[in-house]
């Protein structure tokens, strides 16, 4: 249930380790965009996890230890060559972190409201 985001997460630190110079070209993207985009599959991957947990842990938890984890990250870099922490890339990830956490959970209950109708029709 919480191996989704587990693995996420250490996606999310090994990226964080790629040195400033290591990081290859692409296509101009905002960097606040890619902070989002990034954090907010782990408010997708927290969200999925809760709504399997045989106990939900209480949503303000979770958006708490997203939130956490991104200063922790931030911080990760100031020990990576080439790179550095910033608040703007924290609120970028938290953004994106309940922007995917609540997107989720709608989308699942979508899901089972969908399932309960079709059980009430058979």
């Amino acid at each position: 249930m919480w191996g989704p985001a587990v693995a996420w997460a250490a996606v999310l630190f090994l990226a964080s380790a790629i040195s400033g110079r290591g990081i290859p070209d692409g296509p101009p993207i905002n960097d606040k965009v890619v902070h989002a985009v990034l954090y907010g599959v782990l408010g997708a991957t927290l969200a999925f996890g809760r709504s399997r947990a045989p106990a939900p842990v209480r949503h303000v938890i979770l958006l708490g230890i997203g939130a956490i984890y991104g200063v922790t990250d931030e911080l990760h870099q100031m020990f990576v060559p080439g790179r550095s922490p910033d608040v703007l890339d924290w609120l970028a990830d938290v953004f994106g972190l309940a922007v995917g956490y609540g997107t989720t959970l709608w989308l699942l209950g979508r899901k089972n409201d969908l399932d309960e109708d079709r059980e009430e029709t058979t």
